[in-house]
């Protein structure tokens, strides 16, 4: 996560939605179903993602490099295993969300890496019902 955290701060002024001890209870909680893949050379991480699953999609939540990761590819290598290797079978690839600030600005930069990868953006609607108090 100190990847993650530092990544989003360096370039958005952001932290991370979960802390690393809450994505700890979480993995723990669902062990089949949050991953954490990393790339390495020698003993060094370059980087690495936390993939979450179910039986139809692999939904990236984090994914970082640090200096000499980003110089090498990492991220790009761990993509190019995870889509066409690991996760072959599954029906969707899920990048996960590229905007900011409530879903209202999107991030082009950050789609337009994803979309570099093969992905294709798909737009989500929220929707607010205000349904009063229960009768009585």
């Amino acid at each position: 996560m100190t990847l993650v955290k530092n990544a989003l701060w360096e370039k958005y002024q952001l932290q991370p939605t979960h802390t690393p001890e809450e994505m700890m209870l979480l993995a723990g909680r669902f062990p089949d179903e949050i991953k954490l893949f990393t790339v390495h050379k020698d003993k060094t991480m370059l980087g690495g993602a936390i993939i979450y699953e179910s039986s139809q999609v692999a939904h990236a939540q984090y994914s970082a490099a640090g200096k000499e990761g980003k110089a090498s590819g990492a991220l790009d290598l761990l993509w190019s295993y995870l889509i066409t290797d690991y996760y072959a079978k599954k029906k969707y690839f899920d990048f996960g969300i590229s905007t900011e600030k409530e879903s209202r600005y999107l991030n082009t930069g950050l789609s337009e890496n994803k979309e570099r990868y093969g992905a294709r953006t798909v737009v989500y609607d929220f929707y607010e019902w205000d349904v009063g108090e229960a009768p009585r």
